[in-house]
């Protein structure tokens, strides 16, 4: 039986491997296409798209560095434990950690906006900045410096038994879950209760932010509580846990784009706008060569010139 299930859960991982290449890719062009659309729609970008904007930044750099490890650790590589594929792991772990700490930063905004009722034209950008790419990297700075005392080996991939030193960057992270939970749970509240009637279009478009974060925190959270999870001896959970945790961590980010950007009626609507005024443009481009380009006829012309010498 044993030797019949070897090259089972063999071909399990395979297929794990390729849906996880597949999702990244996935995503990589999903957010790649949302970050380009932010990129171009000035006439959207306010405080809370920008943060959309960044955590989309913060995903692809994420899938870019997961490529990187992947095409780059080899067996090889992981036992000579060099300083680049150090720098590559610290610079993975940095990254993962910009992407919770983005959605905090989602979950701050709409926190202050929704249930602390303060006006969002108070919160600047540069606090948002602070929070999703500056306050990660002294955490990861903390993290490398305890690797390379305790834990030197293997990339820094892994943690041997008996040191805790992942958990210099990991406790921030389920920290900063936990506090978008209680975020997530205040602004439903206050939602059922105070905005439920309200119909401006600032009120639609928190609601609408909600009811993505809604899906994404929990989408993120499960993802990364799967790594704690021990699926225990039995094969089909095994077998279950690898397929499940593949698929939505390789697809985060084309969730993320779809949420974020997509389906964004603001990003959607300026897209429609962009796309009628350059049909508009087109039309009069090729209406005006189409008047130039109309020759006059040379046979009406000389029996013109006919016509005139005749009467004169």
């Amino acid at each position: 039986w044993r030797s019949q299930s070897l090259p089972q859960s063999k071909m399990h991982y395979q297929i794990a491997v390729i849906i996880n290449f597949l999702g990244h890719c996935v995503s990589l062009v999903a957010l790649l296409t949302a970050f380009c659309l932010f990129l171009c729609l000035r006439s959207i970008r306010c405080l809370r798209n920008i943060i959309h904007w960044n955590l989309i930044a913060a995903f692809i750099l994420r899938n870019a560095t997961w490529f990187i490890v992947q095409l780059s650790m080899s067996p090889e590589v992981h036992e000579s434990n060099v300083v680049w594929c150090r720098l590559v792991t610290a610079s993975f772990n940095y990254f993962h950690s910009t992407n919770f700490f983005w959605m905090f930063g989602e979950g701050c905004y709409l926190h202050t906006a929704i249930v602390l009722t303060y006006s969002t034209d108070r919160l600047r950008k540069w606090m948002f900045i602070c929070i999703g790419w500056c306050i990660p990297f002294p955490i990861i700075v903390a993290w490398a410096i305890g690797k390379l005392y305790y834990d030197n080996e293997k990339c820094w991939f892994g943690k041997r038994a008996g040191v805790y030193t992942d958990y210099i960057y990991q406790g921030p992270m389920i920290l900063v879950l936990v506090i978008n939970f209680i975020f997530l749970f205040n602004i439903v509240r206050i939602l059922m209760t105070k905005l439920r009637a309200s119909t401006t279009s600032e009120t639609i478009q928190y609601r609408k932010a909600v009811k993505a974060t809604l899906v994404l925190l929990p989408l993120l959270g499960i993802t990364y509580m799967l790594f704690f999870v021990n699926p225990g001896e039995d094969e089909v959970s095994q077998i279950v846990f690898i397929y499940f945790n593949s698929f939505l961590e390789s697809f985060q980010g084309f969730f993320v784009s779809v949420f974020y950007c997509f389906l964004n009626s603001e990003v959607r609507s300026a897209v429609r706008k962009r796309f009628h005024r350059w049909q508009e443009q087109h039309s009069i481009r090729a209406r005006m060569t189409q008047a130039i380009s109309i020759p006059t006829s040379p046979s009406r012309v000389s029996f013109h010139s006919i016509k005139q010498s005749t009467s004169l």
